[in-house]
């Protein structure tokens, strides 16, 4: 393929690709319909989001890691509560990636990546970039991008299609024919995003008001990726051809707008969180611990951090995961004396305690850490993954139970309880929550498959029974729907 036409393909490309990730608008338009839905339903929003994230997670590109994720998740739902959630409720999770990117996937999935927290500042940055994502989704940028992409494809197929006719003819105008409407689509796409890119930025800003955030972390934000974009490959791309807007254009428009709405007043938040989620991330995202143990060694030794306490925490987690732990418990009892009630200093304590094999003391710590967050989610998960492994299953279902009906759309809930259903003997309960990972990974085959083998199961009560036919039911209709092959047998 010529250097001119495989060039303008890949920008075609790369035009097209973004579709599937991000795009906005502003916080309370008009209702003059949604174009987008008569292309794409609920239903297909669904199953693509689902589709998406079970992929991303099949490459373990997804941080199984619960507090990363439920610090991004408690700045995420305090702005969204402040968009319309299209009907199904948010999702954040951390990305492991290096580069600074976030990204929105339909059914209100939004992912962060490592590099992206890691690149921020201040919280204030972080919560501008998810922020614009919200805003993409609340705004239905990216059903209406792949709804419009749909619109144009049949003539767009038209003009290569007669494009590869002329080049039968002539190879020259053939090519000419099939670059103009791989350009004309191109450019198509490019502003349609562009101009979703602008209006998520000024919705975004709104929200952060809205939420108590300083708006003008995002555009502190984008004045950064400015200077890390300045280099001359950047600028030598035309602005027209870029997918997303220039960042010094943003950083500008963004800041054109920095006075609107003012800011709304709320509790504080806590600084310490943000510190210690980055440091938490800096260790679960390096691909060389040893490296970043001595480089924390010479931080701590010359002074030259933002947060001694984070540094701490980071050098703690790096030293456990090297097996050091003896080293790893000094550093873990000079945070617990400065911060005794800081919960992720009280799980790495319990945890490290079980990883040193002293279970006694380790389960005496947990049970500690849960007098003083009887209810709370992360140490449910931690508590309950270490008891479902190495000590008491049922234990662990019964920390875990509440937060089933909490939290539905969360497969590591499921996939942590099934494990310990399965260690307690409870058949019934395996097969339905390893139904509900599968179905929440977009599996349905795999769904039915569990559903089917739990009600094989002849020890079944007539409620157990009743409720996993009904899941079946439901599950199989909506694989039939979507065409898969579902094996017609007879029920269980």
């Amino acid at each position: 393929m010529p250097p001119r036409l495989s060039s303008l393909f890949l920008i075609l490309i790369l035009a097209l690709a973004p579709v599937a990730r991000s795009t906005a608008q502003s916080i309370r338009l008009p209702d003059i319909g949604d174009p987008s839905q008569a292309y794409f339903g609920p239903d297909e929003e669904q199953r693509m989001g689902l589709d998406i994230l079970r992929q991303l997670r099949e490459r373990g590109a997804v941080v199984d890691d619960v507090q990363s994720n439920e610090y991004l998740d408690s700045i995420g739902q305090s702005i969204a509560i402040y968009a319309d959630q299209n009907g199904a409720p948010f999702t954040f999770f951390m990305v492991r990636d290096s580069s600074i990117n976030a990204f929105a996937l339909p059914y209100n999935f939004i992912g962060i990546n490592a590099g992206l927290l890691l690149a921020t500042q201040r919280e204030d940055e972080l919560a501008g970039v998810i922020a614009h994502e919200i805003a993409h989704v609340s705004q239905h940028h990216i059903v209406r991008a792949i709804a419009d992409m749909k619109r144009m494809t049949l003539p767009m197929a038209a003009a290569m299609v007669a494009g590869a006719a002329l080049a039968a003819a002539s190879k020259q105008a053939g090519q000419a024919a099939m670059v103009g409407a791989m350009a004309a689509g191109a450019q198509h796409q490019i502003s349609f995003t562009r101009a979703n890119e602008q209006e998520a930025d000024r919705i975004g800003m709104q929200l952060l008001a809205r939420a108590g955030f300083d708006p003008r972390g995002m555009s502190d934000f984008f004045a950064k990726l400015e200077r890390m974009a300045g280099g001359e490959a950047r600028n030598r791309v035309p602005e027209m051809l870029l997918t997303h807007p220039r960042p010094e254009n943003r950083a500008a428009d963004t800041q054109d707008r920095i006075e609107i709405p003012p800011v709304r007043r709320t509790a504080p938040r806590d600084r310490k969180a943000y510190d210690l989620a980055k440091a938490r991330v800096r260790v679960l995202a390096t691909d060389d611990n040893n490296s970043l143990i001595r480089d924390i060694e010479t931080l701590l030794a010359k002074g030259g951090y933002a947060s001694e306490t984070a540094e701490r925490y980071a050098y703690a987690l790096a030293l456990r995961q090297a097996g050091r732990y003896d080293d790893a418990q000094r550093q873990v009892d000079r945070l617990l004396k400065n911060d005794p009630d800081r919960l992720a200093f009280r799980i790495e304590a319990a945890e490290l305690a079980l990883a040193r094999e002293n279970r006694t003391q380790g389960w005496r710590l947990f049970e500690e850490a849960r007098q003083i967050y009887p209810d709370d989610f992360t140490l449910a998960m931690h508590y309950g993954r270490a008891l479902a492994t190495q000590g008491d299953p049922k234990l662990a279902m019964r920390l875990m139970q509440p937060h089933l009906r909490r939290r539905p759309n969360d497969p590591a809930l499921y996939a942590s309880y099934a494990q310990a259903a399965q260690r307690s003997g409870d058949v019934a309960a395996t097969h339905a929550t390893m139904a509900e990972y599968h179905y929440l990974n977009g599996e349905l085959l795999s769904a039915i498959e569990q559903l089917e083998q739990g009600l094989r199961n002849p020890g079944l009560s007539p409620n157990q029974e009743a409720q996993l036919r009904a899941r079946l039911k439901r599950i199989r209709t909506e694989a039939i729907a979507q065409d898969l092959p579902v094996p017609k047998r007879d029920s269980p």
